[in-house]
């Protein structure tokens, strides 16, 4: 596996450090012939100056910024050829370069990604050209194939520069600002055939409408980004009262002190470890968090007896899990984590409680807490006895295999703790309300 790692690696830094800088001298040298300064000046100084203006001016999607000079260096590929849209780009490189302070690593990669681009775009023009492809067709074509190659060979140095995977960058660039990507590129095909029918002054219309849409833009995205603010500070919120709470109901019992905080810890670590969305992430750990709420309901002399519960005492401290599910259902707030607090001592083989679910019947997190609320209560000190060994309680997860535990998710767990360090999962384990309050505060 190393080894593919590594062979995957050598490639990439192939590519990124060498190709694509041979690429960009090679289309650079291409296109010096076609540029004839003294013919072309006017263009040339035209295209600078708009090149200048859209490297000051980007426009904000969600969660990027757009520069609308590949717009602009399409609409030169379509007007007079890639000579110039490799001069329009060579300017930008320069002021983003200075700007940014890239480092020529980056820098030269930023020049081969963006130069091979409009090599290849420029290229299917001619070719659509020679072809008779009505432009309409073609200019379309080209802007598909532009956007594609230019994500792509961005996203692969995102990749390699902060090792980070390419699919997953591709995707969020997809993600981020495509639509408005390519809707630049339209406007800029559009304005391009407008000069060669009309000339220049076609182009005031088109740059009102674009003025307008920048406008119309910032001030959406503005108030996107305070949407967003706001959704933060009150998740923020939610974390630290729901993790507060939590406490209280530890606190009742100095033996159980950041128990909800340990088994939210551990439920993460599951859900991380099979692949769970974000999103799912966060809900199983907040349902950790408030799994036992309805201890709340259990009287103290029952909840923090040293001795043996007689039958009658263990029929209510089952009971919590009908309270918290009570509480939370007409609270009318976190219903998403109404199976973790009812379900979290179901069984696969149906002999839980209070449902007597079985197998795929119990909501999945319900199955993770399962699993983490039980190695917690092995491993944690009682009044009655010692905590067992680590290596006892995973024996403990692995008897109950199929039986007590999704089989699948005690592998999974047994896996992400055999995998941590003896001091990692001592501070783990004596982790408590003192600990997580303090988390809170900060």
């Amino acid at each position: 596996m190393q080894k593919n790692i590594d062979l995957t690696r050598f490639f990439k830094h192939l590519f990124i450090q060498f190709f694509l800088p041979l690429a960009a001298i090679a289309v650079f040298v291409s296109v010096l012939p076609d540029w004839e300064p003294r013919n072309h000046w006017s263009v040339l100084f035209i295209f600078t100056l708009l090149t200048i203006v859209g490297a000051f001016a980007p426009i904000s999607t969600f969660n990027a910024r757009l520069t609308v000079n590949n717009a602009l260096f399409f609409s030169g590929i379509l007007l007079y050829g890639t000579w110039v849209a490799v001069w329009a780009a060579v300017v930008e490189l320069l002021i983003v370069t200075v700007l940014s302070r890239s480092s020529l690593k980056k820098a030269m990669f930023n020049c081969g990604q963006i130069l091979l681009t409009l090599w290849l775009v420029g290229f299917l023009h001619h070719a659509a050209d020679s072809a008779g492809i009505p432009w309409m067709f073609s200019d379309l074509l080209l802007i598909l194939v532009y956007w594609f190659v230019n994500t792509s060979l961005v996203a692969s140095g995102i990749s390699y520069f902060f090792h980070v995977k390419w699919l997953d960058t591709f995707a969020s660039m997809v993600n981020g600002g495509s639509n408005t990507y390519i809707m630049l590129m339209i406007i800029g095909g559009i304005g391009a055939r407008l000069v060669a029918q009309y000339g220049w002054l076609s182009l005031i219309p088109l740059l009102a409408a674009f003025i307008s849409l920048n406008i119309v833009f910032r001030q959406y995205f503005r108030n996107i980004n305070k949407l967003q603010q706001k959704m933060d500070e009150i998740q923020t919120f939610n974390h630290s009262f729901l993790t507060t709470m939590a406490a209280s109901i530890d606190a009742r019992d100095h033996y159980t002190s950041g128990h909800s905080q340990r088994v939210a810890h551990w439920g993460r670590e599951i859900a991380r470890a099979i692949g769970m969305p974000p999103d799912k992430v966060d809900e199983v750990y907040f349902g950790g968090i408030l799994h036992d709420i309805g201890k709340i309901g259990i009287e103290d002399h029952i909840l923090n007896k040293k001795g043996k519960l007689t039958p009658e005492e263990y029929d209510k401290i089952k009971q919590h899990t009908v309270i918290g599910y009570e509480i939370i259902l007409q609270a009318g707030m976190f219903h998403e984590l109404l199976p973790a607090i009812r379900s979290h001592h179901e069984r696969i083989d149906g002999k839980g409680y209070p449902d007597g679910l079985k197998g795929d019947e119990i909501p999945l997190m319900a199955r993770i807490l399962a699993i983490s609320d039980a190695f917690d209560a092995m491993v944690a000190d009682r009044p009655y006895r010692k905590g067992l060994p680590v290596e006892d309680a995973l024996q403990e997860i692995r008897k109950g295999a199929g039986t007590q535990f999704d089989a699948e998710l005690a592998y999974q767990f047994i896996r992400v703790v055999s995998q941590l360090s003896r001091e990692e999962l001592e501070k783990i384990i004596q982790q408590d309300n003192q600990t997580q309050l303090q988390e809170v505060l900060q």
